[in-house]
């Protein structure tokens, strides 16, 4: 089986040939090893997913998404302001919406027209062309909760789950569109294998199960259900602990959750009981920051044994790298996933 079919056998929940891994995130982390700026890139999308691939090619990795660190630019489009950073994804240096008539102003169409959002489809179209249906290659955006909180900020938002309501209805509804808008405008790009949905402000650490229930699934649902007639896979990652609202993804229609290094994979196995995929979690900061290769590689195995023994797996760091990860301990975690003995 290639790379592409263990990545496709592991979210449809069946025993690859080898466990697939790779990073889900990690966006800014290859520009950061060649020594250039996303800023640097900008007028060069053939060199920008040069970099990418050959970094992703480098760690042998078998899953890989395009457009992690640069989702920003969507909010730019929209007519926010970003801010680049050296050794990491650009920040939302202002808020767009305070009320609901800032929501009616907002122009997707706008927003997707804009050459920062037309570079990160040339970047993919490039990484399509280079990978030669080798890799899995994922397009990366935000699910609707994420978005909302981008706009609105996340203090605001979480205020208004409780004080505005109606505000939190309109504006999950407007970036319930945006979100498959830009899915739809990524997938114009023939080849995609899956969409990546990041929901980072989801996290089990910011957000209630009560609010998760209400807040997060339904408009999850909406995006994952109107992109289904691309008929791509689709992984959700959600940071923090997530444990308590596990059981609420299936019903989603989403086909894989990469969770956390704060979830314990063999509890989250036994939470989804095979209805999706689970991919992670080894530990961005913990293990592949401080540790040696030896480690990780350790540390990687151990996630395996947790979560890869019934197949429906994908080993992935728990989230986001940082300029501080080397590139030989994110090969440790694919040699590990590698190296793994499937089905013993």
């Amino acid at each position: 089986m290639t790379a592409n079919e263990n990545v496709r056998a592991a979210f449809l929940g069946k025993r690859p040939e080898r466990i697939p891994a790779g990073v889900c995130l990690g966006g800014s982390w290859p520009y950061f090893l060649e020594g250039v700026t996303l800023l640097e890139l900008l007028e060069d999308p053939i060199r920008a997913a040069e970099i990418f691939y050959r970094v992703n090619e480098e760690v042998d990795a078998d899953f890989v998404t395009v457009g992690t660190g640069a989702t920003a630019f969507l909010i730019e489009g929209l007519g926010g302001d970003i801010a680049f950073s050296s050794d990491g994804a650009p920040a939302i240096a202002s808020l767009l919406v305070q009320s609901e008539e800032d929501i009616a102003s907002l122009d997707i169409q706008a927003a997707l027209a804009v050459p920062k959002v037309q570079w990160l489809k040339e970047v993919a179209k490039e990484t399509l062309r280079l990978n030669q249906n080798k890799r899995s290659i994922f397009i990366s955006g935000r699910a609707p909760f994420t978005l909302a909180g981008q706009l609105l900020g996340l203090e605001t938002l979480s205020k208004s789950l409780y004080k505005n309501k109606t505000l939190v209805e309109k504006l999950l509804d407007f970036t319930t569109e945006l979100s498959v808008a830009y899915y739809e405008f990524m997938l114009e790009v023939p080849g995609m294998d899956g969409i990546f949905i990041a929901d980072p402000s989801a996290s089990g650490d910011v957000v209630s199960k009560r609010h998760f229930e209400t807040w997060v699934v339904p408009y999850l649902t909406k995006v994952v259900s109107r992109l289904a007639r691309h008929d791509k896979l689709s992984l959700v990652h959600i940071c923090g602990n997530i444990t308590d609202r596990l059981h609420l993804l299936p019903q989603t229609g989403i086909q894989m959750v990469s969770v956390d290094s704060k979830v314990d994979l063999l509890t989250a196995k036994e939470i989804l009981k095979g209805q999706i995929a689970l991919a992670g979690n080894v530990n961005p900061v913990a293990s592949i920051e401080e540790k040696s290769p030896e480690e990780v590689y350790a540390d990687a195995t151990k996630c395996l044994d947790a979560g890869a023994k019934d197949g429906g797996f994908l080993l992935l760091p728990g989230c986001d790298l940082s300029a501080k990860a080397r590139v030989e301990n994110v090969r440790a975690i694919t040699k590990a996933a590698h190296d793994w003995q499937v089905g013993v």
